[in-house]
């Protein structure tokens, strides 16, 4: 029985953390989109108006992937709750909180020789 209980908590762990992953995914594809429109714009050397709506647009799908992210951390913390009314307290909080190698476009250059 208890063993039933730690599989079944432990599989819904994994599936919260892959939804609250996807979600911060999403969100940094939506900041990159939002910030590469105005310098698309630029670039094209076009009005201010054009385009606006699409940038709009984007600037509400990026508060619903807010609104959506805030209703996960509060889904996170229920099902916390549910965890502990089945008696499975956490021990340990695994690796979750480590930062990841995260690719970068910045290079870094090395002095020149004088």
């Amino acid at each position: 029985m208890l063993n039933n209980r730690l599989t079944a908590a432990r599989m819904l762990a994994e599936k919260l953390a892959a939804c609250e992953n996807a979600i911060d995914d999403a969100l940094i594809s939506a900041a990159e989109l939002t910030s590469a429109a105005p310098r698309a714009r630029r670039t094209a050397n076009v009005s201010p108006v054009v385009g606006q709506d699409a940038l709009a647009l984007t600037g509400e799908a990026m508060a619903a992937l807010h609104e959506a992210r805030a209703k996960m951390v509060a889904a996170h913390g229920a099902f916390a709750a549910v965890r502990n009314e089945m008696g499975l307290s956490t021990r340990m909080a695994g690796d979750m909180w480590k930062i990841a190698e995260m690719p970068s476009h910045l290079t870094v250059v090395g002095r020149e020789a004088a």
